[in-house]
């Protein structure tokens, strides 16, 4: 049980606005971070939960600003600081990870440098003894071969190693609190289970006192002692995990709990004429060196993949990433040059087509991208952007007849009609993912490409967009071949799936045999790192 001398950090009552308008972002949030316990705060996009941790370590923007409350570490209030004795805090007593490491490590240092920094600006350790602390750190996250990895770039590391450097930047002075802030929502389950494992081994080792802000609840009910739910602003339910997720007061907690998709239930398998067939497909990139930049080597970014999408059926591909996935849908949507087998859609060769060739089979396979807001310009209002496609594939109909039918689309994925004069980044992620479905349905396609659209969304609206897609599937016979690193989510979409590792197809069949009897060692290792609500 922990006493009121475990406490490192108090938030009390703490109130934020937008400056311009006045609206409040925050209102009245108060918690309490304890000695190596792990506090989730948990709650959709918007909820305010960034802008908590973000007004505790003051790096709030211009534009917000602190009206009440205080954050005390010890008795010290940190609003009562100067900024220069503010910076000794930061780094020093609370450590920061952020959501996207690589965008928070700098692309032309080397990851060392960045370290060395950190302890540079808060320790007196210089020359090899500083190096040898880092290449300390570096062993303790479990970077491999630390002393040679004090010299790379932050591209040259895969995206869980950057998260580990980040994770070790955060402990180099060896903080009391440590603010995570979404650690692990662009990393594959693999990478996850591994960077969430090392948070609590951490927290219990160095007694941190952990502020853990995520969406995912399967993430909190694995590795958080105490949680609370965020909503507009406001801490609306906080309790102990256990008691949390066995009885949920709010009915908004309810919902989030409830929005987790179903394990159990699977979609039932009919043969199905085929649609889509890959036949041994290879994409190989060549590996150059030398002056003259000759090719010694490829790499293999598919090997020999066969596969079957029948007419209204979702694929599910699954892997980590750099396995091929979507380099695999590149090549179907012909972006990518096949280097060997075949790509047959309704019995027709187009694997090795020529662009002019490829323009008739446009309309009927398409794509919804991960991202929505990098694959849309923002220069176009979304009526535009969805009606891009009509024009450009030529679907010959008028100004009035594709005004008619960017409402209907719109409101097919459950948005208004007048959304069609804003612009992109007037939208929320779930709304944006909405419109590219539009787009995608707007030529009418049979096979639509689904990148990984799902990976970046809250638990609620991955759960409305997953749904929509299955409606849509049921009214136009459409079939999707989903891309993802995401295992929870295919029982409930997929009729079939197929495992990559390292650009191999290692295991297929139906969603019920691949999640419930896994054969390869590599399927059994992905389902065994999804969080589950249920730790046993």
């Amino acid at each position: 049980m922990s006493t009121p001398a475990d406490i490192r950090m108090q938030v009390r009552d703490l109130r934020v606005v937008l400056g311009e308008t006045g609206e409040e972002i925050l209102k009245g949030v108060s918690l309490a971070l304890r000695a190596g316990r792990i506090f989730a705060l948990v709650g959709e996009s918007g909820s305010g939960k960034s802008v908590t941790s973000l007004a505790a370590m003051r790096l709030l923007p211009d534009a917000l600003q602190i009206t009440s409350g205080a954050v005390l570490v010890g008795e010290q209030d940190l609003f009562d600081l100067p900024e220069a004795k503010m910076q000794n805090v930061r780094g020093r007593r609370v450590a920061m990870i952020f959501q996207n490491a690589m965008s928070a490590l700098n692309p032309v240092q080397t990851v060392g440098q960045q370290v060395a920094e950190t302890l540079r600006l808060h320790t007196p350790l210089r020359g090899d003894s500083l190096r040898k602390r880092v290449v300390q750190l570096f062993a303790e996250v479990g970077i491999p071969d630390p002393d040679s990895r004090f010299s790379f770039y932050p591209h040259q590391l895969s995206g869980g190693q950057q998260q580990r450097i980040m994770i070790a930047m955060a402990l180099a002075c060896e903080p009391d609190i440590l603010i995570a802030d979404e650690p692990t929502t662009a990393l594959d389950v693999t990478i996850q289970e591994q960077v969430l494992k090392l948070i609590r081994e951490l927290t219990q080792s160095r007694r941190l006192a952990v502020l853990l802000i995520t969406h995912d609840m399967g993430v909190v009910r694995n590795t958080a002692d105490e949680v609370a739910v965020m909503y507009r602003g406001e801490i609306i339910e906080q309790a102990e995990v256990d008691e949390f997720f066995h009885n949920p007061r709010q009915e908004y907690s309810r919902r989030l709990i409830d929005a987790l998709p179903d394990l159990t239930h699977f979609q039932s398998v009919a043969v199905e004429e085929p649609l889509l067939q890959l036949d041994d497909v290879k994409v190989y990139f060549p590996i150059r060196k030398g002056v003259l930049q000759r090719v010694v080597d490829h790499t293999r970014a598919v090997d020999g993949v066969s596969l079957s999408i029948g007419r209204g059926e979702t694929y599910a591909l699954v892997g980590e990433s750099g396995s091929g996935k979507s380099t695999l849908g590149r090549a179907i949507l012909n972006l990518e040059e096949i280097s060997g087998g075949q790509i047959r859609f309704k019995g027709h060769a187009i694997g090795s087509l020529a662009r002019r060739e490829m323009l008739p089979y446009r309309k009927l396979i398409q794509v919804i991208f991960q991202n929505p807001f990098s694959s849309m310009n923002p220069r176009l209002t979304v009526g535009e952007i969805i009606s891009e496609g009509m024009v450009s594939l030529g679907m010959g109909l008028s100004a009035e007849e594709r005004e008619e039918r960017i409402g209907l689309l719109l409101d097919r994925v459950q948005l208004r009609r007048e959304y069609s004069q804003r612009y992109p980044h007037e939208f929320s992620g779930g709304q944006l993912q909405r419109v590219a479905i539009a787009r995608a349905l707007a030529v009418e396609p049979e096979l639509i490409v689904c990148d990984e659209p799902t990976s970046a969304l809250d638990v609620s609206i991955r759960a409305e967009v997953l749904g929509l897609l299955q409606e849509l599937q049921r009214e136009f016979g459409v079939s999707y071949l989903f891309i993802t690193h995401d295992l929870s989510i295919v029982p409930s979409l997929a009729h079939h799936v197929g495992v990559m590792q390292a650009g191999k197809l290692v295991e297929q069949g139906s969603a019920e045999q691949i999640l419930t009897a896994p054969q390869h060692p590599y399927t059994r290792a992905l389902l065994d790192s999804v969080p589950r609500l249920d730790p046993a």
